[in-house]
């Protein structure tokens, strides 16, 4: 069965009526698409509060104003939560009106409370205005006009009890300014010359860049080569050196070279090794053999003939003695 003409136009404009509406919703800042929890707030004044105006928590975004209806001593206000964040607000929360920035705009914001419980949907917060941040700012501003005002005093003071000092001051200042300026017009020439020889010498370094980037290059190549061949060379000659060492004590050339290869001179050293520790072993068994030493400075030989001197002398003695006695019998 064939749909009629003015059947597929009913249908079509009732498409373009939900998408309408829908876009005019969403233009003002309602999400048909998220779930949300709708609460309801009271105000003596709302001022500069419309709908699709944010609601914010902790300064994110979690809804919007929904409806204002004007009752007979107050303003009740409709808002809408998304439910994802209704769980973070306590029952005892506060919705407060406050200014959106400096730009203009009102917005509510959550002031969490510290229930256990959280608020339930359809629940009522309690409401209040927040001062105008550009009350405030007025407020801050006459206090800093107030303390300028007393600051240009004193400064007034200070310069009025010291006019004769300040305008000496300026004066030195000027005449310091004048000084200046004479010397930078006499030496005007000169520094103009120095700046011409500046921009010759700049632009000759510009136009030689590559030759001397050329230059430093090939010098660094031939630092590198230069210390490479000097020990390339101090290596060869200790190897040359070495060797000619090792060749000399093989030849048996040197003392270290005759130790090693005269087997007959190693012998010899060997046996005297042997015969001086011979000597050492009888010189500690037999020290009287090699050291005569007297208490008196001499010899047991010559103590032994002075005492067989005085026996000789003794007996000499004993002799005449007797021969006298015999002489004296006769």
């Amino acid at each position: 069965m064939k749909l009629r003409r003015e059947f597929k136009i009913g249908i079509f404009a009732v498409i373009v009526i939900c998408v309408s509406w829908w876009g005019i919703k969403w233009l003002g800042g309602q999400n048909l698409l998220l779930q949300s929890n709708i609460y309801y707030v009271y105000y003596d004044d709302v001022s500069g509060l419309q709908e699709s105006s944010r609601v914010n928590l902790r300064g994110v975004e979690v809804g919007n104003v929904r409806d204002i209806v004007l009752e007979s001593n107050r303003v009740k206000v409709e808002i809408a939560i998304e439910s994802k964040y209704a769980e973070m607000i306590p029952s005892n929360s506060v919705a407060e009106i406050g200014s959106a920035g400096l730009m203009g705009g009102v917005e509510i914001s959550i002031i969490q409370g510290d229930a256990a419980d959280v608020i339930e949907d359809g629940a009522t917060f309690e409401g209040r205005v927040k001062p105008d941040m550009l009350g405030s700012l007025a407020d801050k501003g006459t206090e800093l006009m107030d303390g300028l005002t007393v600051t240009i005093d004193g400064v007034n003071t200070l310069i009025g009890g010291n006019t004769q000092g300040i305008t000496e001051l300026i004066s030195n200042l000027e005449s310091m300014t004048a000084s200046i300026d004479s010397i930078l017009a006499a030496s005007a020439p000169n520094i103009n010359s120095a700046m011409d020889d500046l921009s010759a010498f700049t632009s000759t370094l510009a136009a030689n860049t590559e030759r001397i980037e050329s230059m430093l290059g090939n010098l660094d190549e031939f630092s590198g080569e230069l210390a490479e061949a000097d020990m390339i060379n101090q290596l060869t000659t200790t190897v040359e050196s070495l060797n000619e060492v090792l060749v000399a004590i093989e030849s048996g050339n040197g003392s270290v070279g005759k130790l090693l290869t005269d087997e007959a001179l190693y012998n010899s050293l060997t046996t005297a090794g042997d015969n001086l520790g011979l000597l050492l072993e009888d010189l500690k068994a037999n020290p009287k053999r090699y050291i005569n030493i007297s208490v008196f400075g001499k010899s047991e030989e010559q103590i032994a003939a002075k005492a067989a001197k005085k026996e000789a002398k003794a007996a000499k003695k004993a002799a005449k003695a007797e021969y006298k006695v015999a002489k004296s019998r006769d």
